[in-house]
């Protein structure tokens, strides 16, 4: 009876964040929505508003990324299961003052050498877009410091069981850009939306201030850095940070490239189509790997090398189940979507076609960049980061020594859509030298079950793919595509899967029944 009440609440809890985060992820559209509307893709204050928005989150990513919550959760969990809710809390203090000390570092640096970064992000944009770069991401990178708290508080809520509040703080942060770009863009232009977005990063780190003191979490001024814990985390954080480079590295070779196509209008066109990308993927692997961290963390703390098996090999399957007929959907009906979504006021037609096909070369990658992401959360619950961090960096490599050579040799065939897919390309390379090393460590070996699943999942998507293009390519209005599109898609592929018998629409169906 315990164990069944731990599924219902695991689930409960799994479907409240899914609520949550597809709220955020809405009002994240809603926000790309009124920016391109307002500034289109090829205006100067729209090409410095994306350069100098990505700076502090490209720094930050290559500085700390994903080391902020990764490298701690499993120290956390370790010292809880091992030594007592003490030494966790004093852990957890220390980790928070060393995170703040080495953002505020950063963010000082940032700011004063704002010039010489964005001339290092987007080279060849025009002198006035440059100059205006450089004050949006003077205000901009003190969000470093809101970021890396935020990130640490997270950890700390999501190891004690709490998951909602993590949840909502991009509603939160997407909900004062949105109010402003509603109500005092008109009149504070594209400065004030860079003052919003910064107060919207210190948002997500404040709301999370009452559940960290509910849950026992004081905050101290003068805290030990040189404790085991800390070295531990700092041992961890390394290769955990080298094995996230992949997406900043890729976004930053990208925006050099991008400055160059149309004046500097590559940088927009693949920054909406890459938001409207990680929304798309990120809701679902999201859900997943944040859920599923700590749970990894303890069964590897504990030593129950069977249970995080199961959990990833279930994991890689339903977000395979959930994300397979959405790449098809998004691929083929990816101009109207972006229409329905952008097109609007300063965001033209061009703009669309443009941005769709780069969301449609992006779009190829996401199963491989949700699959990567458990495999990524298994290997750090375990405190095994050298295998991640060398298929990172052998990714990066090939990813970057190609798109070296193409700028050199043949810079004017480079398109954004060409962009897309070679980065979708070292998400494939690194997912696959990941999953065979889970694999030969015991971590995740799918069996032939599972294989034969993940085959039927993909044949029944690809079958989908005919009906949404016939039907969808009859329809006049975006609207009308992109929703009977995805009717007609839903109605071939979940038929097809329960005829085929993917375990994760019959695990529903006979829950369904028994109940």
């Amino acid at each position: 009876m315990p164990e069944q009440q731990n599924k219902r609440s695991f689930a409960g809890t799994a479907v409240l964040m899914g609520i949550l985060i597809l709220a955020a992820k809405v009002l994240g559209l809603v926000r790309d929505t009124l920016v391109a509307g307002a500034y289109g893709t090829s205006s100067m204050e729209a090409i410095a508003y994306e350069t100098a928005s990505r700076l502090p989150v490209t720094v930050f990513d290559l500085v700390l990324g994903g080391v902020v919550t990764t490298a701690f959760i499993p120290v956390y969990n370790s010292l809880l299961v091992k030594k007592g809710r003490g030494e966790a809390l004093d852990f957890a203090r220390s980790y928070v003052n060393l995170v703040l000390l080495i953002t505020m570092a950063i963010a000082l640096v940032g700011t004063v050498f704002a010039s010489p970064l964005v001339h290092f992000m987007a080279p060849e944009v025009e002198p006035a877009t440059h100059d205006l770069a450089v004050k949006l991401t003077r205000i901009l990178f003190p969000m470093i410091v809101f970021t890396g708290l935020a990130f640490s508080f997270v950890g700390y809520l999501q190891s004690m069981g709490e998951y909602n509040i993590p949840a909502i703080i991009s509603l939160v942060s997407n909900g004062i850009m949105v109010g402003y770009l509603l109500t005092l863009n008109p009149v504070c232009g594209i400065t004030g939306l860079a003052v919003a977005m910064l107060l919207g990063w210190a948002a997500q780190a404040i709301v999370q201030i009452p559940s960290l003191r509910r849950l026992g979490f004081s905050w101290r001024l003068r805290t030990p850095l040189r404790t085991e814990p800390i070295r531990r985390a700092i041992r961890n954080a390394l290769p955990i940070l080298l094995s996230t480079w992949t997406t900043p590295v890729c976004t930053l070779i990208n925006t050099r490239l991008a400055s160059g196509i149309e004046d500097g209008r590559g940088i927009t066109v693949l920054g909406y189509a890459n938001r409207l990308y990680t929304i798309l993927v990120g809701l679902f692997s999201f859900v997943a790997t944040n859920l599923l961290f700590p749970y990894f963390s303890r069964a590897a703390a504990s030593g129950e090398s069977e249970e995080t098996d199961r959990l990833m090999r279930i994991s890689v399957k339903t977000l395979v189940y959930i994300i397979a007929p959405i790449t098809v959907g998004i691929v083929l009906l990816a101009e109207p979507f972006t229409a329905l979504l952008y097109e609007r006021d300063s965001f033209t037609a061009a703009d669309t076609a443009m941005t769709a096909r780069a969301l449609a070369a992006f779009s190829l990658s996401m199963v491989f960049l949700a699959v990567n992401e458990v495999l990524i959360k298994g290997f750090f619950a375990a405190e095994e980061t050298k295998v991640p961090m060398v298929s990172a960096l052998v990714a990066m490599a090939v990813n970057v020594g190609i798109l070296t050579v193409l700028s050199g040799f043949c810079a004017d065939k480079v398109t954004v859509e060409l962009i897309a897919l070679l980065s979708g390309g070292a998400t494939l390379l690194n997912m696959l030298i990941n999953a065979v090393r889970a694999h030969r460590r015991g971590m995740m070996r799918l069996r032939k079950a599972d294989w034969l699943d993940l085959a039927k999942t993909f044949l029944a998507a690809l079958i989908m793919a005919p009906a949404v293009w016939f039907v969808g390519g009859k329809l006049s209005s975006d609207f009308a595509m992109v929703a009977v599109g995805a009717a007609v898609g839903m109605a071939v592929y979940f038929p097809l899967t329960l005829l085929f018998r993917c375990e994760c629409i019959t695990g529903i169906v006979k829950s369904f029944l028994r109940k």
